[in-house]
């Protein structure tokens, strides 16, 4: 008789030192991610009330704006407008070659049509500001789309200021902006500022208009915590990078009618999307909700921690590109003094240099020294503020409410008064 020995079959899985394994790996995950929510937590409960308010920076004004018995309109920008749309027949939207409006339909059919976009508009018309101490002023704009009144292209120019908001004077009209107190000095000043933009468009902005202005001193203010950030958008667009090249300019002034149509059908767009807006518009206690989620999702996202460590480790060089950055200033320093004109770089610091030392932007304002020093080496004529109001007793009362935000009327005369001590005869 053949005896067969039949073998158990291999049970798949079955090795009880592996299952240990995997569950010790899994033990550990839970652990650590215990520890790391658990660190997060504590960082929320513990942090100041500054961060915490800047969940809901707008109703943190509004409480500023009670405390302090203020007159403020607590309405958001796109309710306001409609409703003063109805008495001011041509208040318009604000248009900004910027990432805000790179989505328009508008912006990318002008894009793959090789057309011209505005660097900023609505054109001869008016536009509503924002209100960071939440009272909200309307803003005029010449025949080529800038915070100007058409009057100054009459005159000769003895400056031109650019760069992003802080040059353009956002939430300000412009008799309060930096502009403006330099007119008051009877120091002609062409506000060719564009909020929301980066170096590139401050380029472009200046190859187009110095050839004709012909300043005699050009200012560039660099913001410290978002030109750089917007640069990294603009290098990203092909038609913005041509203004790299020499002599290269689209002849923006003689196109002036394909601009305008652009506007036009910007601004249809733009509206629709206020409306849309408005008609979404949550009541006051879901706002209040809103701000509890995103309490809950800033720590889910561990907010707070990844900031620290990004301070911590400064991460600046994998995040800007400052050869490219250094070569636009160059360049800007090469068009002015082509056209017999001055250049100065201009630095501005942030708020949150002075009064948030636990902001995730201070990989990017750790960058002052580095910035300074190679516009130095390369023969860059430099105003750098920061010193001037880290030494001005009682800081606050240069930005909106004392809070978080751009220069109120206080500031931005400031920096007017800086730059005047600067300006060639």
């Amino acid at each position: 008789m053949i005896s067969h020995h039949v073998s158990k079959p291999r049970v798949v899985g079955s090795n009880p030192s592996g299952r240990a394994n995997m569950k010790k790996i899994f033990s550990n995950l839970i652990y650590l991610a215990i520890i790391i929510y658990g660190v997060e937590i504590l960082l929320f409960i513990f942090s100041s009330d500054l961060q915490k308010s800047l969940v809901n920076i707008h109703g943190q004004r509004i409480e500023i704006a009670k405390k302090n018995n203020l007159n403020y309109d607590p309405r958001d920008p796109e309710t306001v407008f409609l409703e003063k749309q109805k008495h001011i027949k041509d208040l318009s939207v604000s248009f900004y070659y910027s990432p805000l409006f790179s989505n328009f339909k508008t912006f990318i059919k002008a894009q793959e049509n090789n057309e011209i976009i505005p660097f900023r508009g609505p054109i001869n018309k008016k536009n509503l500001s924002c209100a960071e101490d939440l009272n909200y002023k309307i803003i005029n704009n010449d025949k080529y789309g800038f915070k100007n009144s058409n009057s100054i292209y009459k005159n000769k120019i003895d400056v031109i200021l650019l760069g992003g908001s802080f040059a353009e004077g956002f939430c300000f009209k412009g008799k309060d902006d930096i502009a403006g107190n330099l007119i008051k000095e009877d120091i002609q000043t062409l506000n060719l500022g564009v909020a929301t933009t980066g170096p590139i468009i401050s380029l472009a902005v200046l190859k187009e208009f110095a050839p004709i202005s012909k300043p005699k001193n050009v200012f560039y203010l660099y913001y410290e915590s978002n030109s750089l950030k917007v640069l990294n958008w603009e290098s990203k667009d092909k038609k913005l990078m041509k203004y790299l090249n020499y002599g290269y300019k689209q002849d923006y002034i003689k196109n002036i009618d394909e601009i305008k149509n652009f506007l036009e059908l910007a601004e249809k767009e733009s509206i629709e999307i206020v409306k849309r807006k408005v008609q979404s518009n949550k009541t006051e206690e879901n706002s209040r909700l809103k701000d509890y989620y995103k309490n809950i999702q800033d720590i889910l996202e561990i907010k707070i921690l990844k900031s620290r460590l990004r301070m911590l480790f400064n991460f600046k060089k994998d995040n800007y590109d400052l050869e490219l950055f250094y070569k636009i200033i160059t360049d800007m320093n090469k068009e002015t003094n082509k056209n017999g004109g001055k250049f100065t770089f201009v630095y501005i610091p942030s708020w949150d240099r002075f009064f948030d030392s636990s902001s995730n932007l201070h990989s990017i304002i750790n960058l002052r020294e580095e910035i300074i020093e190679n516009l130095k080496d390369k023969k860059i004529d430099i105003i750098d503020t920061t010193d001037h109001f880290f030494n001005t007793k009682n800081l606050a009362d240069y930005y909106p409410l004392g809070y978080v935000g751009h220069f109120n009327k206080k500031g931005y005369k400031e920096v007017a008064d800086i730059l005047k001590k600067k300006i060639s005869n």
